[in-house]
């Protein structure tokens, strides 16, 4: 381990040691969200609103399992990558490292149509799985071309954004004075010839907005696992596994888009209650431990997604430090586990979990 990730301890550390070597606006933008930051905080905050329910004598001893089968892989822990951009911001390797860091732990990244990198020199790099995050540009053309990027570079899944249509009032971003750097690019948008001039200051290209008609569109032009991203409401969980989508990622998108969203943690019991098995449900949002990923377990996530913890450790070490922030969480998961008198992630169910709101376990009648 190099001697930036020596005696980090918590992801609170990581966030801290990383926030010393970036420039303030840089930071403010990894960090922040919409106008008051609200969701940002709600994010993480849920989850001290939910209580966990040790089993007595439960357990025997050995070390807990904590890998899952996500759309038909299985993982050794039950955390993928959550796309995120610009990465270049962190670490010149960008999503090279964050791909093999993903793949060299057991685990899948999630790379965006705005990466530094284009899509197949990521895949290019590792041996594994990648799927690839879709964001709508310009017209059904466009989408179309990026779908068929995603499928020549050897994506298994196809994560579809659908909560980041319109560009959002990040206050404290504007207000620290980001400006995109000139190191930082989208190689998929050049290759696809949606970007042909500087990359814009704010680090975004306009978008078409999504609408029903349009998803299910996607599902027809393509073959690959569907994942929709930006699901907060049961019906509309429902009536995307209803037009053959094969999970969702319960988000509020990390808080950047609407400041008061509900928190996704909040949102995930209802959504995985509505899915009831019928597809994959991953969660992110405010994950800050092991302790919040078996949290959601409870509340009927299959795994979930962290963002800006891993771009901490990106930013201190590359691949090493991603690598690292896995390895905390697989462990802070095991440990709790251990506690918990649970064998596996796969036994943990909402019996293990209570709402500081409610007396009776999640779930219960």
């Amino acid at each position: 381990m190099t001697r930036e990730l020596s005696g980090l301890l918590t992801l609170t550390d990581y966030e801290r040691a990383a926030e010393s070597l970036l420039d303030a606006a840089s930071w403010a933008y990894v960090a922040g969200g919409a106008d008051t930051q609200l969701t940002v905080r709600a994010n993480t905050d849920a989850f001290d609103q939910v209580w966990l329910r040790p089993r007595a004598l439960g357990g025997t001893g050995a070390k807990p399992d904590t890998s899952v089968t996500v759309l038909g892989r299985r993982l050794a822990l039950p955390v993928l990558l959550a796309p995120t951009s610009p990465q270049r911001l962190l670490h010149e390797d960008a999503e090279i490292a964050t791909a093999r860091a993903a793949e060299s732990t057991g685990t899948v990244a999630i790379v965006s149509t705005d990466s530094h990198y284009a899509f197949s020199d990521v895949t290019g790099a590792v041996g594994g799985d990648s799927w690839f995050q879709l964001y709508a540009y310009r017209s059904r053309d466009d989408v179309a071309a990026t779908i068929a990027l995603a499928e020549d570079g050897g994506a298994t899944a196809l994560v579809v954004t659908v909560d980041a249509s319109y560009a959002a009032r990040r206050i404290g971003t504007r207000r620290a004075g980001f400006r995109t750097p000139g190191h930082v690019d989208f190689g998929n948008l050049r290759a696809l010839g949606l970007l042909t001039g500087a990359v814009p200051d704010g680090a975004r290209i306009e978008r078409l907005p999504l609408t029903w008609d349009d998803l299910e569109w996607i599902r027809s032009r393509t073959r690959l696992p569907l994942v929709v991203k930006g699901v907060l409401r049961a019906e509309d969980a429902e009536r995307c596994v209803a037009l053959g989508a094969d999970g969702v990622i319960v988000s509020n998108h990390g808080g950047r888009q609407l400041d008061g969203a509900v928190p996704s943690l909040v949102a995930l019991e209802q959504v995985a209650a509505a899915v009831a098995g019928r597809g994959l449900v991953l969660m992110d949002g405010g994950i800050r431990s092991g302790v919040h990923v078996v949290k959601a377990l409870a509340y009927g996530a299959d795994a979930v997604c962290i963002g800006r913890p891993y771009l901490w450790g990106l930013g201190l070490a590359g691949q090493q430090g991603v690598e690292a922030v896995l390895d905390l969480i697989r462990s802070e998961i095991e440990d709790t586990l251990l506690q918990l008198g649970a064998d596996s992630v796969a036994g943990i169910g909402p019996d293990f979990a209570v709402s500081a709101h409610r007396a009776t376990p999640t779930g219960a009648l």
